[in-house]
């Protein structure tokens, strides 16, 4: 039998399977969507979400330039994954997506903001709303994101799949503001790059919900583009970008906005010294936390006191521990006192990196995370085994490595707590993780690395092209 009958079986296989998976899915869309309570039906609210998403893919198929085909293929994905797959996560778990949504129809967020109109207030905020006694209701993230699903469903109209396929596609720009970044470290295009992005399960998943994730991520791409134009090329353009990228994400999650301006600034300053004064100074703030419990003692403000940073972790751990349902991850860390901090450290960065393992299985959803994150472990001892020192002068190594560290010292001790609510903020740190530990693992990235040094020390400027042009 020749090749092309061969083929053509299979792709008639296939959409066979296709076609009696979308009259399923048709025929269980409402019990499925059981949760989402929305005006008209639930079937033309999923018809909605599809007719969106052939507008998003219609404009990527006129606006994506030569991207077009590989961004079309990625939204594909995104489809089976909003449009599908998710039918039986939101069938699953109780979100905050349909609250969210339900402020899309009242512009009400009675759980944290009653009596509150926001449609008369659609501005985004860096102040936070307060009650009769000056008091925040909430933080400025929830309330932000609010505001954004209103202008989003101003658009769509207050559709649920609607709504969260409007995300989607701002969660897909983000991958491709991640990709930019790539191609502007190495000087050219690097398409494999933009497909490890955009379908990491992680990313390809969180970066499609309904909530603060899709949109945080699209902020932080555009911080990472800006970063990776500034550190490479030198171009000024990348401070209007980052400063974008810090400010959307400070107006969501203001702490993520500090730990990536920290990230940055740290990595173009110690990129600029030698190799032993990076180390004096990684050991000194080790000794630092190991020898002080509270810093007002040494007449750091009160606002960056130890004490309270630590009484602050406890809670959220506290908190994830009793929310978690299956999820849970079941270990508390002792957070009494800086020594405990300190001693505890290289196992919340252990866990917030690279956790839940096959050990720490508990359903399928876990098991899903376990499996990708023991591959990118797998990549790390490959790229720990071929690392120089020398690395440490590079600023595209030091970036996302010190952005990927000070994350998991903040969130370490959240995932330990719950691995499902881990995996999802774990969006905030793959793509800088990843990447750099893809490329130290791999020769050519390496490879492009060095060159990049020997271009510093020779004194000369301008991104490295280790690759032939395409």
């Amino acid at each position: 039998m020749s090749e092309h009958l061969y083929r053509m079986r299979a792709w008639g296989v296939i959409l066979a399977l296709a076609i009696g998976f979308t009259v399923w899915l048709s025929l269980n869309v409402r019990n499925l969507g059981f949760r989402i309570e929305t005006q008209p039906e639930i079937e033309f609210d999923y018809v909605m979400g599809v007719f969106w998403w052939c507008v998003f893919a219609i404009a990527i198929a006129t606006f994506g330039g030569r991207d077009r085909k590989m961004l079309l293929f990625a939204w594909i994905g995104k489809f089976f994954v909003v449009l599908v797959a998710m039918l039986v996560y939101e069938w699953h778990y109780g979100l905050d997506a349909i609250s969210y949504h339900e402020s899309s129809k009242t512009g009400y967020y009675d759980y944290l903001y009653p009596g509150f109109d926001f449609r008369e207030d659609l501005v985004p905020s860096i102040n936070p709303i307060q009650d009769e006694y000056g008091r925040p209701l909430g933080g400025i993230g929830t309330e932000n994101f609010v505001r954004f699903v209103l202008i989003v469903s101003s658009l769509t109209g207050p559709f649920y799949h609607a709504i969260k396929v409007a995300f989607a596609f701002l969660g897909l720009v983000g991958i491709w503001w991640f990709y930019r970044a790539v191609v502007a470290a190495i000087g050219r295009p690097l398409r494999p790059a933009f497909y490890l992005l955009a379908f990491f399960p992680s990313i390809l998943f969180w970066s499609s919900i309904f909530g603060k994730d899709p949109l945080q991520f699209f902020f932080l791409g555009l911080y990472a583009y800006g970063g990776a134009l500034w550190l490479a090329q030198g171009r000024l353009s990348g401070y209007w970008l980052i400063g974008i990228g810090l400010l959307g994400s400070y107006l969501l999650r203001p702490w993520i906005s500090g730990m990536a301006a920290a990230s940055l600034l740290l990595a173009f300053l110690l990129s600029k010294c030698r190799l032993w004064q990076i180390v004096l100074m990684g050991l000194s703030l080790i000794a630092t936390v190991l020898l002080v419990d509270d810093l007002g003692s040494i007449g750091v403000p009160v606002g960056l006191d130890l004490a309270i940073f630590l009484q602050h972790m406890s809670d959220l751990q506290d908190g994830l521990m009793t929310s978690g349902g299956g999820s849970i991850g079941g270990e508390l860390i002792d957070l009494s006192s800086g020594q405990s901090f300190a001693a505890n450290l290289p196992l919340v960065i252990f866990t917030g990196l690279f956790r839940p393992l096959p050990f720490d299985i508990r359903n399928p959803f876990i098991a899903l995370a376990a499996i990708e994150n023991t591959v990118v472990l797998v990549l790390a001892l490959v790229a720990l085994y071929h690392f120089r020192l020398v690395y440490l002068r590079d600023p595209l190594v030091l970036w996302p490595s010190f952005y990927a560290l000070i994350w998991a010292v903040f969130y370490g001790f959240l995932v330990m707590g719950n691995f499902g609510a881990g995996a999802r903020y774990k969006l905030q740190v793959w793509p800088f993780l990843a990447l750099v530990v893809v490329c130290l693992a791999h020769s050519k990235g390496r490879a492009l690395i060095e060159a990049r040094v020997s271009r510093k020390d020779e004194g000369r400027e301008g991104p490295s092209r280790i690759f032939p042009s395409a």
